[in-house]
């Protein structure tokens, strides 16, 4: 006889397998300061690329001035700018990808706590169900 309360708990189990517990449990597999770290490296890259490529922009929009000017152009005064930007964006990216991704891991460990417990609960089950029959 099939019992509808095992059933729900394995439809529960297995609709959280098949759901966010496929992106909780690959996360699942770092520990909280890894994942953060590799999460902080990405957004480092990825913010890096797209300063570079603005900055490409920024230069050919001022094209015209550079070429005119030659070297009276003042050019460290646009480096030092430019880097100063990109210290303040870095340091404004950091704080933000550490808080929101320090967040995603505490969410998952709570899901998969509650995923681990149901586990906990289903082979409770099972064991009193052989148990019975035995």
């Amino acid at each position: 006889m099939i019992d509808p309360k095992k059933v729900r708990l394995m439809t529960k189990l297995a609709v959280y397998e098949e759901g966010p517990g496929k992106k909780d449990l690959k996360i699942n597999c770092y520990s909280k300061r890894t994942y953060v770290n590799i999460k902080q490296l990405e957004s480092i890259i990825a913010v890096t690329v797209a300063y570079l490529l603005g900055l490409g922009l920024y230069c050919f929009g001022i094209y015209t001035d550079i070429i005119s000017l030659g070297l009276k152009f003042p050019y460290q005064k646009y480096i030092l700018h430019a880097m100063i930007l990109y210290l303040i964006i870095i340091i404004i990216d950091f704080v933000c990808t550490r808080r929101y991704y320090t967040k995603v891991y505490d969410k998952m460990r709570e899901d998969i706590k509650q995923y681990d417990y149901n586990l906990y609960r289903l082979a409770r089950y099972i064991q009193k169900e052989e148990k019975d029959r035995a």
